[in-house]
């Protein structure tokens, strides 16, 4: 079986990982279609290799770096899968963008499928909703990170197979469970990681930090937009002293970071135009053992649910949260039970290997086609 996926955010190596463990699991030649480079207000990412991936890597020039529902392959799509030959072609983009208009058409008869996060229903005006019309009629897969998403997919009016897919973590990368909460002494150190912009919430992680004993300090790894704001809001409420501005950190690092704390906090703030996808982080920070405390918006609480590796809150509450903060200052070992459970549901159902699974399962249902006898059992990691 020959797979080719079109993925911007393969220009990002480590996002090849999950390619490399779908390439070993099956057996299947799996090349990588990319942007040469790419370019957000985190910097510019060049193509690169991914040490553990083997396949092919297609770096092609893109107009629109940046903006990924805009972008487009400067390069006839059409001529290049004519030339790998392959048997299915996978778009890791949102069935309105144009990207997946131009992997679809140069797909022709082949069968080519999606990649969908959006769990808000949207109506997009004409053309893009042209666009998406089309690649629901002609796709013979989708992948929804989760039943949220799926549900907004049928509502939209896509009626083909659909295999909910969430995102997965490299738990080798991130390596063994940290040491937690119990040899941190008398504080507790809660991080948040992630974009600094409102919907992420940061302020009411300020907010809850200022009513938290001082003994509660934050550490806060990402930037945007919104960071000069957030830092005077610290700087307000006369916290400053108690938190510790990271700035962006490359992916390959943040381990270091999560090992740092005791407890991550995403507080996430719905809006009229967003709510949290699938939330990361939360399988990251599990991933080496660290518990999470996360609002309630969109696919937040079912995570945590799932996983059993935290609590939640209502969103934008920073007295429930600082509340929430200064019982598990007291409670070590509700941290401790936390992480463990979290950990073991990482393992079962967010590891590459467990997600590739699923991935490769439903992308041989989708081809018609029986490449490998057995798969490994969806709980490896």
């Amino acid at each position: 079986m020959k797979l080719v996926c079109v993925s911007h955010a393969c220009v990002v190596r480590s996002n090849q990982a999950f390619f490399a463990h779908v390439a070993e699991l099956t057996g299947w030649d799996v090349t990588i279609v990319l942007p040469l480079d790419w370019r957000n207000e985190l910097g510019t990412f060049r193509a690169d290799r991914w040490p553990g991936f083997a396949g092919a890597l297609e770096p092609l020039h893109v107009v629109g770096r940046g903006r990924i529902p805009l972008h487009v392959y400067a390069a006839r799509m059409g001529k290049l899968l004519r030339r790998i030959e392959p048997d299915v072609v996978y778009v890791h983009n949102e069935p309105y963008a144009l990207a997946t208009l131009q992997g679809f058409a140069a797909a022709r008869r082949l069968p080519v499928g999606f990649y969908t996060a959006q769990n808000v229903l949207k109506r997009y005006p004409p053309p893009f909703s042209l666009f998406e019309r089309w690649v629901y009629r002609r796709a013979s897969f989708a992948f929804p990170t989760s039943e949220e998403v799926l549900a907004v997919l049928r509502s939209k009016g896509y009626q083909g197979p659909a295999t909910v897919l969430p995102l997965a973590v490299d738990l080798d990368a991130l390596g063994s469970p940290a040491r937690t909460a119990a040899s941190t002494g008398n504080g507790l150190v809660v991080g948040f990681v992630g974009r600094l912009v409102p919907e992420k919430g940061v302020e009411t992680l300020l907010d809850a930090l200022a009513l938290a004993p001082v003994s509660v300090r934050a550490v806060i790894a990402g930037d945007g937009p919104h960071a000069d704001v957030l830092r005077s809001r610290a700087a307000a409420l006369r916290i400053a002293d108690r938190v510790e501005w990271r700035g962006y950190v490359p992916h390959e690092k943040m381990s270091r970071v999560y090992r740092e704390l005791d407890l991550l906090v995403v507080p996430s703030r719905t809006t009229g135009a967003w709510r949290e996808q699938f939330g990361r982080v939360v399988i990251e920070a599990l991933a080496v053992g660290v518990p999470v405390l996360a609002s309630a918006s969109g696919s937040l609480p079912g995570l945590v649910a799932q996983t059993g590796g935290g609590w939640t809150f209502p969103e934008g509450d920073a007295s429930e949260l600082a509340a929430r903060l200064r019982t598990l200052l007291e409670d070590r070992a509700a941290l401790r039970e936390a992480a463990t459970k979290g950990r073991a549901a990482v393992e079962r159902s967010f590891g590459l290997s467990a997600v590739a699974s699923v991935f490769a399962a439903a992308i041989e249902e989708a081809t018609g086609r029986v490449v490998r006898s057995s798969l490994a059992p969806a709980g490896a990691s």
